[in-house]
């Protein structure tokens, strides 16, 4: 659950949650989140929840499977379309798109950026937390930051969004934590959502990587006939390289 979550179903503030967490010796509801994780009794419970070491190999892969499945049900719930629609617009019309992420939301912003590119889109990824900023820094209110981090708590993302907000760069965050640093900056907020009480589980990235498909496909769907005929231009590029031309592959 995010700090929002337990908030809202505690009947209490966001504060409320946060002086909680202060109060039992955690600056941040991320250090109490991860210390909870830690101290389940079991090894496999830390590998996923639900779990455990009598599980036969075909049950545990399909708890796992499972476990990616409510990932991206519990995310397609949350989903809010006015949000989704704003961020499509607001990456369709930026002159420069900069992606951001660090860690294990290093290769969901990678991969990210292949599939903007394919679209002609003037786009770039950076997971180095220094070039982060410096990207940061030279952006305009023309351009947008998309910024993946799934606790949202990440204090290299948050330098280089708040240099980006400070240039009047609008901020699109993907993040599991409503209630995160990171939102603060946001004009575009999408949750992926995840259970595992685990902070870099595998289900939560899957969460991430359906989030940017789904924007790229509706980015391809704003000028279908332009991205067709770019994915024909690359293909065409690609399939001339001399590999290629040894027919006997």
């Amino acid at each position: 659950m995010t700090l929002a979550d337990v908030a809202s179903k505690s009947g209490v503030s966001d504060a409320t949650v946060l002086r909680f967490c202060r109060s039992i010796g955690y600056q941040r509801w991320l250090e109490f989140k991860i210390e909870l994780a830690q101290s389940l009794p079991h090894p496999s419970e830390q590998l996923l929840d639900e779990i455990s070491e009598e599980d036969p190999a075909e049950v545990l892969a399909k708890k796992v499977f499972q476990s990616s499945i409510q990932a991206l049900n519990d995310t397609s719930a949350v989903l809010d379309a006015g949000e989704f629609k704003k961020a499509l617009t607001l990456i369709s019309e930026a002159e420069t798109i900069v992606i951001i992420g660090v860690g294990t939301s290093g290769p969901i912003a990678q991969e990210m950026y292949n599939r903007l590119f394919r679209l002609g889109l003037h786009c770039r990824v950076q997971t180095d937390s220094y070039l982060q900023v410096m990207e940061a820094a030279l952006l305009t209110p023309q351009d947008v930051v998309i910024v993946i981090s799934q606790s949202g708590d990440s204090t290299d993302p948050i330098r280089a969004t708040a240099t980006a907000k400070e240039q009047g760069c609008a901020v699109i965050a993907v993040t599991g934590n409503r209630g995160s640093a990171l939102t603060e900056y946001a004009d575009v907020l999408l949750l992926s959502v995840s259970h595992e009480s685990r902070i870099e589980s595998m289900s939560s990235r899957i969460a991430q990587y359906a989030l940017t498909h789904a924007l790229f496909v509706g980015l391809m769907m704003k000028d279908l006939d332009g991205a067709v005929d770019k994915d024909r231009l690359i293909w065409d590029a690609v399939m001339d390289q001399p590999f290629f031309q040894n027919k006997d592959i």
